[in-house]
């Protein structure tokens, strides 16, 4: 993995609110996942507004300290980048993420980068690019594990393990190879995401981030749905002003003017459909 240069760790620290280069340890690690997820959203927009990325993780990585951010390929590279500069010892997995349960065990196309943190003698899942996903590193083992108001389940098997989603979250497991995988790994799978016009990141648009108080926010062209622990709650954004301030607001994106005629423009072309009953 590419290394990261010292100001882009400190603008990326800085972003996280972390005034200096932190220690090592179990502590640091939980600390810069939570403040991962709850302030840098993910999202589809630049495939939506048609702007080129790339897998790159020390590029992704100086993106997100510049104030951008992205789905799983950009979320964990850039993490995956900022850890390996701060010393801790990254690894990184080729991922499926499956919202059908009755496809084949395993990876067959990689569309999500994941990774694992060795530290304390002990592997830990980390995992920032999920969306509706973990609030903080896992120790890698079997069970069950609750992060409010998700629960998520852990299984090992023969090709790696399986991560089961909350019932109420986005997808329905992400099978991930045990075996090491380089950034290069994923180029096919975002050029297919983010140009293939089967993919659901140039039909849809997706935002996602953990609110504060154990929420959690999705955004699905105009339908915005929290989780709480009373459940699940939508609502149809039904003006260009109320969606474009639920991005800034809620999901913390950084939109300025330029932005303003591409999102007019996405407004427009995104289905307009009715609310669902909060359940």
């Amino acid at each position: 993995m590419t290394r990261i240069g010292d100001e882009v760790v400190h603008r990326y620290l800085s972003r996280l609110d972390e005034p200096g280069r932190p220690r090592v340890n179990l502590a640091t690690l939980v600390r810069l996942h939570e403040r991962h997820v709850r302030r840098i959203p993910y999202h589809n927009l630049d495939i939506r507004l048609g702007l080129p990325t790339d897998v790159d993780p020390a590029g992704n990585a100086a993106r997100l300290a510049g104030g951008d951010a992205g789905y799983c390929f950009h979320l964990n590279g850039a993490f995956a980048a900022l850890l390996a500069a701060l010393g801790f010892d990254v690894t990184l997995h080729r991922g499926q993420v499956k919202k059908a349960p009755a496809l084949p065990d395993g990876v067959q196309f990689a569309n999500h980068l994941t990774m694992t943190v060795t530290l304390e003698g002990r592997r830990w899942f980390v995992d920032v690019g999920l969306g509706d996903g973990l609030l903080g590193p896992v120790p890698l083992r079997p069970g069950v594990v609750r992060h409010p108001p998700l629960t998520f389940g852990f299984a090992e098997a023969a090709w790696g393990w399986r991560f089961t989603h909350d019932p109420r979250g986005s997808f329905t497991v992400m099978d991930w190879e045990d075996r090491p995988a380089q950034p290069h790994d994923f180029a096919e799978a975002h050029h297919v995401l983010s140009t293939a016009p089967t993919s659901t990141f140039v039909r849809r648009l997706i935002v996602t981030n953990r609110g504060p108080d154990d929420v959690v926010w999705s955004l699905v062209d105009c339908q915005l749905t929290r989780i709480d622990g009373d459940g699940v709650h939508h609502r149809v954004l039904t003006t260009f002003d109320e969606w474009r301030r639920e991005l800034e607001d809620t999901f913390l994106l950084r939109l300025d003017d330029g932005h303003t005629a591409g999102l007019r423009r996405l407004w427009q072309r995104l289905p307009r459909q009715r609310s669902i009953p909060a359940g």
